[in-house]
């Protein structure tokens, strides 16, 4: 087969966290004098906290008031992260990960998130060990759009960029796949209305099999 890695984006992409993340926002709306809005989502959506820090310095005005707010939504949605039911993995994950595994197809996971939600979430959904290599926000110095994440995990192996194939579901991670020189495609979230329209894009992980064959 064409492909020897793929790299995936976690959330939005590979669990449904991203409806989870949004609604932590609302929770502290009127504690921190600002409103959050569909706009703020899709900017942030991709990018690491350093990313993130930027724009809210900008929004609040204080870097102080912007690591508070940070430390009150870090502190709930780890709460939530741990206390939620059954599985919020996406539509198809799991055939597809079957597949890789067994076509011997490397996996590495690229997210700006931070290394301890993710390793929370792989272990709780028991999906930890697909993974051959994992790099978090923390792991880069320039956010989504920039592809530093998707070159960094890339580099940790020795194939091609026409060998890695980017799975990724926000318009920041899209740009990003589309600036690394290497393939992707986009599956947006499903959780929310699709805002932008890529030029390679399927239905959901399922269809991914189907490409890479």
């Amino acid at each position: 087969m064409k492909y020897k890695l793929i790299i995936f984006d976690m959330d939005g992409l590979m669990f449904d966290t991203e409806k989870i993340y949004y609604e932590t926002w609302f929770k502290f709306q009127d504690k921190y004098a600002f409103t959050f809005s569909e706009e703020l989502r899709k900017k942030f959506t991709g990018k690491n906290e350093a990313g993130i820090r930027d724009e809210l310095v900008n929004l609040l005005g204080s870097l102080d008031k912007v690591k508070s707010l940070r430390k009150d939504l870090e502190a709930d949605r780890i709460e939530s992260l741990k206390s939620y039911r059954g599985s919020i993995k996406k539509e198809g994950l799991d055939d597809l990960l079957e597949f890789l595994r067994a076509e011997k197809i490397k996996c590495a996971l690229a997210s700006s998130n931070d290394r301890n939600k993710i390793d929370l979430l792989l272990k709780k959904e028991n999906i930890y060990d697909y993974f051959d290599f994992i790099i978090s926000g923390e792991n880069v110095e320039k956010s989504k759009p920039d592809p530093e994440i998707f070159v960094k995990a890339k580099d940790a192996f020795e194939f091609s960029n026409e060998e890695c194939l980017i799975l990724e579901d926000s318009y920041n991670g899209y740009k990003a796949a589309q600036k690394s020189a290497m393939d992707y495609l986009i599956i947006h979230d499903s959780s929310f209305d699709k805002y932008f329209t890529a030029d390679r894009e399927v239905d959901n992980l399922r269809s991914v099999i189907a490409y890479i064959k």
